[in-house]
């Protein structure tokens, strides 16, 4: 039996690697104004002044400066094509900016890291211990699982940068495909690493796959970077120029991923800010969470989930419900009392012990 597991990776994750490893640049947005600031980029450039008002008023998320855009473009929509080339123009100063942020040498620092640790392989077989035991309590995922089961994780960087692919690679030192003589199990799943009183046992003998996909693009193919927005709500025509800011228009989310969600059994997001201009990934979680589902050939049926990460770390720090509700924004809100279940928390800041994609003790 399979077991599909989706998992959405944003900016926080690197972030996490720039503190973790103590980096002279990160990849925040103000770090990237800056550095355009230093270039003498163009003034004029919208999304640059965009950049600077939101600067000024203390906003601190890459979704912020993409919701400024959509509202540019809400408040006129024949705009569409100069914000086209102010993001093209942006794009191309941010590929350079990636080279300075996140250098070859971290790549090499951060996969020698993980290898020696045996973090890639941790993050996969023991995530289930970050959940506090309430929230366990309710998660319905382990009790489906078996011996020789599979465990299949997609992860949707949606960063430009190769950084989890390079976490969670799944290299010869820490992970052997045989590892055994006469059998082919390679992957022990802990069903309940945090030690929690449960009676279906704690370790499950199985097998792994992972892949890592870049939706938004690659920072080693420059002119693959996306910017821009969420679908319009509405669209006038296959020219309507408001498509050409959209990135799931680009990434042609339709086709390539939607499919990918109508067997997922768990979906995990962690390092993302929630924020508008990815509401078609929040949406379609969303639509999914807690629907039925059949396995073929008799297999026992299963109901998506979702583990939130959420780093309360800063000022504003949130409640697990605080969360809930900033996720559910992009539900339908007659369906909150019915998905909520489904949505099964992690508050954490840069002291909690986690296993998920944890780079602090490397």
């Amino acid at each position: 039996m399979q077991h599909n597991i989706m998992a959405f990776v944003g900016n926080g994750f690197d972030l996490q690697v720039a503190d973790d490893y103590a980096m002279p640049v990160d990849t925040r947005y103000t770090s990237f104004y800056y550095f355009l600031k230093l270039r003498s980029f163009d003034p004029s450039n919208p999304i640059l002044r965009e950049m600077e008002r939101l600067r000024d008023a203390d906003e601190k998320n890459w979704s912020d400066v993409e919701a400024a855009v959509e509202g540019m473009l809400r408040a006129d929509r024949t705009r569409a094509i100069d914000l086209a080339d102010a993001l093209r123009r942006i794009q191309e100063q941010f590929s350079q900016f990636l080279e300075l942020a996140v250098p070859a040498s971290l790549l090499v620092r951060l996969g020698a890291d993980s290898m020696k640790a045996g973090a890639a392989v941790t993050s996969l077989q023991e995530f289930l211990g970050d959940l506090e035991p309430a929230e366990y309590a309710s998660l319905r995922f382990p009790k489906g699982i078996r011996n020789f089961d599979v465990f299949n994780f997609l992860f949707i960087n949606f960063n430009y940068t190769s950084l989890l692919d390079d976490f969670v690679y799944l290299d010869q030192v820490q992970f052997d495909p045989r590892p055994y003589k006469t059998v082919d199990r390679n992957f022990h799943f802990k069903i309940d690493p945090g030690a929690s009183e449960r009676d279906w046992g704690d370790i499950f003998y199985s097998y792994v796959t992972s892949e890592v996909v870049h939706p938004h693009g690659h920072q080693s193919i420059p002119r693959s970077l996306l910017f821009g927005i969420d679908m319009p709500n509405s669209v006038r025509g296959n020219q309507d120029p408001a498509l050409r800011l959209a990135k799931p228009f680009w990434a042609q989310n339709d086709l390539r991923y939607r499919h990918l969600f109508d067997d997922t059994e768990l979906f995990i997001v962690f390092g993302c800010s929630l924020g508008e201009s990815d509401k078609w990934w929040w949406k379609n979680i969303a639509d999914h969470l807690g629907q039925d589902r059949q396995r073929e050939d008799g297999m026992p049926s299963y109901s998506p989930e979702l583990i939130l990460y959420w780093f309360n770390g800063g000022a504003d720090r949130l409640s697990a419900d605080d969360v809930r509700d900033k996720f559910l924004e992009f539900a339908d809100p007659a369906e909150r009392g019915r998905i909520a279940p489904f949505i099964h928390v992690v508050l954490h800041d840069a002291n909690t012990r986690r296993s998920w994609l944890s780079t602090s003790a490397l």
